[in-house]
């Protein structure tokens, strides 16, 4: 039988979210996918990984009360962290300045590293001219494999990003050796909201379409769509 790919974004109970598994749609990765969890649950329960896990489960007490930012510091105080390292973005500069405040206010160590660490342009990844804002001009370029050493370098407990762009996060993610979390990402159009892009999904001058394929069926295996939602076998009446 061939397994069904994981869909949770199109289960519209998540009955998993109660602890029953009895009635999920064919597409449900706790279906589908049973032994690897029950293996990755051991690797959750491993001593490097537990305590994080319990001081995210701690947060959950003040759930709905505290902003991100707060919940930031208190997983920090949580985890035992003496010194928070911040990667951020030259055009986030002022928000870091502030943030850099409160964790210091907290009583935190910091080390901040701006994204435009090393003067590095785009002839240093050997980008086309064609490629580059204005050709034959020096297009400035990110570093987040800087950031994520100096940071490592300064023996940081915890990294923190601050509005990285799209892939240079995915690269400090990448090289960083201490854990990493995000405090805000960018986005230039929405007030570094990229959320509001499918909140306003359904007004007439939207650029995003978040109406499901034409061919929905097709592409989650055989699976009934109904109206903006796509349910399994275990959902049909």
């Amino acid at each position: 039988m061939t397994k069904k790919k994981p869909l949770c974004s199109y289960c519209g109970r998540k009955v998993c979210f109660h602890g029953d598994l009895t009635n999920t749609p064919e597409f449900c990765p706790s279906r589908e996918y049973a032994a690897l969890l029950e293996e990755k649950k051991e690797t959750l329960r491993a001593p490097d990984n537990i305590k994080m896990a319990q001081d995210v489960a701690r947060t959950w007490k003040e759930y709905g009360k505290l902003t991100r930012v707060e919940e930031t510091l208190e997983y920090a105080r949580l985890q035992g962290h003496k010194k928070i390292g911040l990667a951020f973005c030259v055009g986030l500069s002022e928000e870091a300045r502030l943030f850099t405040n409160v964790l210091m206010n907290a009583g935190f160590d910091v080390a901040s590293v701006c994204c435009m660490c090393g003067a590095l342009s785009a002839d240093d990844v050997n980008l086309p001219e064609d490629d580059k804002i204005i050709p034959g001009f020096r297009q400035p370029m990110c570093n987040p494999i800087g950031q994520a050493a100096i940071l490592d370098a300064e023996g940081c407990d915890l990294h923190v990003l601050l509005g990285l762009c799209v892939g240079d996060d995915t690269l400090f993610i990448k090289h960083a050796k201490a854990p990493v979390t995000v405090l805000a990402v960018k986005d230039r159009v929405l007030a570094h909201n990229p959320l509001g892009a499918l909140y306003t999904a359904k007004h007439i001058y939207t650029r995003i379409n978040t109406r499901p394929p034409k061919d929905t069926a097709t592409k989650v295996s055989g699976n009934k769509v109904a109206g903006d939602k796509v349910f399994g076998d275990s959902e049909k009446k």
